[in-house]
């Protein structure tokens, strides 16, 4: 299993090691594991998951929405688009 460092991941991401903690406080992207040091460690699907936070963040969606987004087995995400989409266009 592939695993990154909060630094790794940030360089890779292209955000700061302070987000990604920010993230983790928030719930919206917790490490997979941590070191018997109390480093946070991420995974492969970590790394996805912030693609798409990122991704939504782009499209200038809060931070709270994106967790709901993400959490919500039953998400429609082509509904929750249509409906930015409007809102952007008002």
């Amino acid at each position: 299993m592939v695993s990154y460092s909060v630094k790794e991941l940030s360089e890779i991401a292209g955000v700061s090691v302070r987000t990604l903690h920010l993230y983790d406080e928030i719930g919206l992207l917790k490490p997979s594991t941590r070191t018997e040091a109390r480093y946070r460690l991420y995974g492969e699907n970590e790394l996805l998951r912030l693609q798409q936070i990122l991704f939504y963040k782009e499209l200038g969606i809060s931070l709270e929405e994106i967790r709901s987004i993400l959490d919500d087995p039953e998400f429609d995400l082509l509904q929750a688009l249509e409906s930015h989409k409007v809102a952007l266009s008002q």
